[in-house]
């Protein structure tokens, strides 16, 4: 492994992207244009509480051609006009970070290009590294640290990790930080469940020892709890057409659990807002797979209220939406057209005073509810 410079960050107060304590919050979130739209529209008061995690999303089929600089260029700029001057985590999603992409003095991996990019951009970003990256990959995760001086964030799955020579997943997480040369201090471990299937049976008690053997490993910066009940599709049952679905919020009981446990540290809750974990189906504006019905994603206390259309999206097109607004702004559950910019754009399509958009657009309202009312709720459990 050639070498980097070691950060070694004796006072863990140096550099921190996140407030030590319950009432922060860390949202993985997708640079689709929804997300970014929610971010750019989040209030001074929601940003005070967050820190997102942002996935540099990659193309559904990359080729093998050079990703130009270009393009990495037009991710960052939407990047930085979603987030301005607030510390992120910087990670990927269907991006393999060793593919070339051109740089200014050759091919350079992609993700170190996307690093030099956000870095030119004025982003503040702490990388992340996961338990699966190949050595190529490790060390464009360790020079970015050791450049910026802003530590590493470890992702591990917090479930369904196993070693084939029966190496625990403390000791794994132990050498991935042995491999970036990161002291301890200066990193934050994020502890993914991902999506959490409604019917499964993960309670607190079982939890809560994996949490406290991977947090025992040192004094990481800050730990986090990452996971959703969110499908990947509401079809098959999961709401029924022409109705309004509620699902539970699993990842907010369970979190709610842990810190009323004995747990000698809680962690920082986490989730995906109101997306399943891996990108949804790529589609231009007006373009619609057949079947697929409009919804919008409506966070409450323990429920994501889930009003679906009846008939699929290519026979009445983006008007649904303007019937699903008001079906949602009729619930007890709404919050008000002041609330959020979200939901603010629910009452003025309900009343027609806009129009009502394709799906990036509720996908954004949907988010930026979701990130003031999580929020509000840390607030008021802190």
């Amino acid at each position: 492994m050639t070498s980097v410079l070691q950060l070694t960050l004796s006072n863990p107060a140096a550099f921190e992207p996140l407030p030590r304590g319950t009432g922060h919050y860390v949202a993985a979130l997708q640079t689709k244009a929804g997300e970014l739209t929610a971010l750019r529209e989040a209030s001074i008061q929601t940003w005070a509480a967050l820190t997102p995690l942002m996935e540099v999303l990659g193309p559904r089929t990359p080729g093998t051609e050079p990703f130009t600089r270009s393009r990495i260029e037009g991710w960052a700029k939407r990047l930085a006009a979603a987030v301005g001057c607030h510390t992120i985590y910087l990670d990927r999603l269907r991006l393999s970070p060793n593919h070339p992409a051109d740089g200014p003095g050759g091919s350079v991996p992609v993700l170190t290009a996307v690093h030099d990019a956000a870095r030119r951009r004025g982003i503040i970003f702490v990388p992340v590294l996961h338990l699966s990256d190949v050595p190529a990959t490790v060390r464009q995760v360790a020079d970015c640290a050791g450049r910026d001086g802003q530590g590493v964030a470890l992702r591990v799955p917090l479930l369904g990790t196993a070693s084939p020579d029966g190496r625990t997943l403390a000791t794994i997480v132990k050498e991935a930080l042995d491999e970036v040369q990161i002291d301890i201090t200066g990193a934050d471990l994020l502890l993914d469940l991902r999506q959490i299937p409604e019917d499964a049976e993960i309670d607190a008690e079982d939890l809560v020892p994996l949490i406290e053997d991977l947090a025992a490993v040192g004094g990481w910066r800050n730990v986090v709890l990452l996971g959703t009940t969110m499908p990947r599709s509401l079809g098959g049952g999961v709401v029924e057409a022409g109705t309004v679905g509620r699902l539970p919020r699993k990842e907010w009981l369970l979190w709610r659990a842990i810190r009323g446990s004995r747990i000698s540290r809680v962690p920082t809750y986490g989730d995906y807002a109101v997306q399943h974990p891996e990108p949804p189906l790529d589609m231009a504006e007006g373009q619609v797979p057949h079947g697929i019905r409009a919804a919008i994603r409506y966070t409450h206390e323990t429920e994501t209220v889930i009003p679906r259309a009846k008939e699929p999206r290519r026979i009445e097109g983006r008007e649904q939406y303007r019937q699903l607004c008001s079906i949602l702004a009729a619930q007890p559950e709404f919050s008000g057209r002041s609330y959020s910019w979200g939901d603010g754009q629910v009452a003025d399509c309900t009343d027609g005073s806009c129009e009502p958009g394709w799906e990036d657009h509720w996908r954004a309202a949907g988010t930026s509810h979701h990130l003031r009312f999580v929020v509000d709720q840390l607030a008021q459990v802190r």
